[in-house]
């Protein structure tokens, strides 16, 4: 399971770390599908050692941070490995959403398990599953955690029972992760049907539980994510409408208070930093 910030005394900031627009795959259920060309010319890319100077800046002001590092895929990051190997000397834990097609073996022998945990997507259109498993023991017997996340798009609901079965066989579970999107001309999770509701875990507490508008919300204040162009907003679900500042401004700092909720909706994590259970929306 991912480390928690929960249970590690003095860290009090959580950053969201979406490194770049650029994947090596083309999932159809991906939030940027369609879109890479036009959303990579924002990529910025600084060399290690000068990325390691904002990062730096961050711990003056607030010390060691949980980090959520994720893209695009981050294992195509120019000298990702050595970049994550650095900033886990200063912030951790951290973790890693990645599709696991990078160069884990190199990876293990460079990071230290203990600061990183690595949650891997399996993806179906782009990699088999014993080779995926294969990747899970990898990091397994390296001492890696995280979580194994598998977005219910509407064509693999009838292979989740099969899949699940299969990484419980190795002793992992798969997490569900919900489809939010058009498929088929259906808006989902809203269009599954009960019986699929019940093997996703969207039932109705859960669409309860996901709606946030006007609730008070630390992101901003607590945690933020931060676009590739040094963009930063509160969070993933309010994106751009609400920019807090740019991350490679020499004056960048959170929020000093906290806001309300601006989504209808919120399936993720980041108005749950501390002392409440985590869950990953990712796609």
């Amino acid at each position: 399971m991912t480390v928690s910030p929960n249970k590690l005394p003095g860290i009090k900031r959580r950053f969201t770390w979406n490194m770049h627009y650029d994947c090596n795959y083309r999932c159809p259920y991906c939030f940027f599908e369609g879109k890479w060309q036009e959303y990579k010319k924002r990529n910025i890319y600084f060399s290690t050692q000068e990325m390691m100077k904002y990062w730096s800046r961050i711990y003056e002001l607030y010390g060691c941070c949980y980090m959520l590092i994720t893209g695009g895929e981050p294992f195509t990051y120019p000298d990702f490995i050595n970049l994550i190997s650095r900033l886990s000397e200063i912030h951790n834990p951290i973790n890693i959403s990645t599709n696991a097609s990078g160069n884990l073996e190199l990876f293990v022998k460079r990071v230290d398990s203990r600061r990183v945990s690595l949650s891997v997507s399996f993806q179906p259109h782009f990699e088999k599953l014993d080779n995926f498993l294969a990747k899970v023991k990898l990091l397994r017997n390296n001492k890696f955690d995280g979580c194994i996340n598998f977005v219910a798009y509407p064509e693999f609901l009838d292979d989740i029972k099969d899949y699940s079965a299969k990484f419980k066989a190795i002793g992992e579970e798969l997490k569900i992760i919900p489809f939010w999107g058009i498929y088929e001309g259906r808006e989902y999770p809203f269009s599954y049907s009960d019986a699929q509701k019940e093997i996703v875990g969207v039932d109705a507490s859960w669409f309860k539980k996901v709606r946030k508008k006007h609730s008070l919300c630390p992101a901003g204040f607590s945690s933020a994510l931060i676009f590739p162009d040094g963009k930063v907003a509160r969070c993933g679900q309010i994106g751009e409408r609400v920019i807090i500042g740019n991350f490679f401004d020499s004056g960048f700092k959170l929020l000093d208070k906290q806001f309300a909720c601006e989504a209808e909706y919120c399936p993720c994590d980041e108005n749950k930093i501390f002392g409440e259970d985590e869950s990953d929306a990712n796609q």
